[in-house]
């Protein structure tokens, strides 16, 4: 029986350590990601106007000429999008069905783009933790044979992972805190923008 347990517990070691370099590997690619995006982050929040209920209004006044009229790209992009649109089709129904259909692709970009900051958040702290307890089971052996020069290596190694996990989950919360406010945001107002237009044009 004790020859079992010896078996499954060097087996678990050896998965153990196996771990160990990919979740550190992760975690450098969190780090290198996060920086990154908060980067452009960063750039976003210098360059995107904030738009205020009379902002919509002249851009309801402008449409379809919004080229020297200051907008976010995928807000410009779905504008773009409307006016090809209203351009093609006679049918409000018509419009306004392909009008939606351009706004829920919209809304599915702009998620999948917050997704990827929100698996940083999610898997940042999980491979942290996972990169502080893997070192010290080592650490803990070089302890028990007096290597104290093994011990604080793995230490350094399970510290240093916590901190990168935790640093990448907070830059990234930063980010998909703000984007999501700011996607929701557009979302809502493009949505009133095209239902405005649209009853504009044909006169519903």
């Amino acid at each position: 029986m004790a020859s079992v347990a010896t078996v499954i517990n060097q087996a678990l070691y050896v998965v153990m350590q196996a771990l160990l370099y990919p979740t550190v590997i992760l975690l450098l690619l969190f780090l290198g990601y996060s920086i990154i995006e908060f980067g452009m982050f960063l750039r976003e929040v210098v360059l995107r106007p904030h738009f205020t209920r009379r902002d919509l209004e002249e851009v309801l006044e402008r449409f379809p000429k919004l080229e020297d009229v200051r907008l976010p790209p995928h807000f410009r992009e779905y504008l773009n999008r409307l006016r090809k649109i209203l351009r093609d089709s006679n049918d409000p129904e018509e419009a306004g069905l392909r009008a939606e259909k351009e706004l829920e692709n919209l809304e599915n970009y702009l998620a999948r783009r917050i997704s990827r900051t929100r698996i940083v958040v999610r898997l940042g702290p999980m491979l942290g933790l996972m990169g502080t307890l893997i070192p010290l089971g080592p650490g803990l052996e070089q302890l028990a044979k007096g290597n104290m020069a093994g011990l604080a290596t793995a230490l350094i190694t399970a510290f240093a992972t916590t901190v990168v996990g935790l640093a990448s989950a907070g830059l990234c919360y930063v980010i998909t805190l703000f984007r999501s406010r700011w996607y929701e945001k557009d979302v809502s107002d493009l949505e009133f923008l095209a239902e405005m237009i649209l009853n504009r044009e044909f006169g519903g």
